[in-house]
């Protein structure tokens, strides 16, 4: 086999290499992007759910006053 083929042969497993790899790191980006995603859907969901005990603490809050007012 020429050099010229040896060379051209090496080049193109290289290349294969490099697409493997390549193939390997879009997909552990994609897997990490869709990762952040459900990280910040469970954020938002959680800033909701704080939100809606807050308003259910003032609810609670203000029936306690209401009763003891009465009982007064």
């Amino acid at each position: 086999m020429a050099t010229r083929q040896k060379v051209e042969n090496k080049a193109l497993e290289l290349k294969g290499k490099a697409e493997v790899l390549k193939g390997k790191t879009v997909g552990k980006v994609i897997q990490a992007k869709g990762l952040a995603d459900q990280v910040e859907s469970d954020l938002k969901s959680a800033r909701e759910d704080l939100k809606n005990a807050g308003k259910d603490l003032k609810k609670a809050g203000q029936r306690i006053k209401k009763v003891t007012k009465k009982g007064k």
